[in-house]
């Protein structure tokens, strides 16, 4: 079957829906798996609480990142060719870079290095572990971002008629 021109483009207004779309589901997903750990609980009271913590939190953290990931989604208007590679490394870098350019902001006003970037003893949570974090939000949005494109690309070719 023969198809008319080239891509089919989407609006910008669907493609930055499409965008948060993809990190809503990539939070769930992320939360799910830090969810099922064996140290959250088994019984459905704890693990649910637990589920909404990470889950609002980790918005809090992806929604603002997602934000500086805007002009990445305007500009590039499909997957295709070497475009699929741009957006995939920068949705999947831009989480951790900013993650670590917050790090040294906070180290740079005068925050100990060591719980930046370690953590606090208690919580054990720093910069480090932080911006792994950010990377495997970043690949599941990317990743999903770049699969709904490519389906919709593939969806919506309009065949020739002889």
């Amino acid at each position: 079957m023969l198809t008319v021109g080239g891509p089919v483009l989407m609006s910008v207004p669907r493609r930055v829906g499409l965008w948060f779309i993809a990190v809503l589901l990539a939070v769930c997903l992320f939360s799910l798996l830090f969810c099922l750990r064996p140290d959250v609980g088994s019984p459905a009271g704890p693990f649910l609480e637990a589920l909404s913590g990470v889950f609002v939190a980790s918005l809090i953290f992806a929604l603002p990142v997602a934000c500086l990931y805007l002009p990445i989604v305007i500009g590039l208007k499909d997957a295709e060719e070497h475009r699929i590679w741009i957006i995939l490394c920068s949705g999947i870098m831009i989480g951790p870079v900013s993650i670590a350019l917050w790090c040294l902001f906070l180290e740079w006003r005068g925050d100990d290095f060591h719980t930046v970037w370690y953590g606090d003893p208690l919580l054990g949570i720093g910069g480090f572990v932080v911006m792994v974090f950010a990377a495997i939000v970043g690949s599941f949005t990317a990743l999903f971002y770049v699969i709904a494109l490519k389906v919709i690309h593939r969806r919506f070719k309009k065949p020739v008629v002889h």
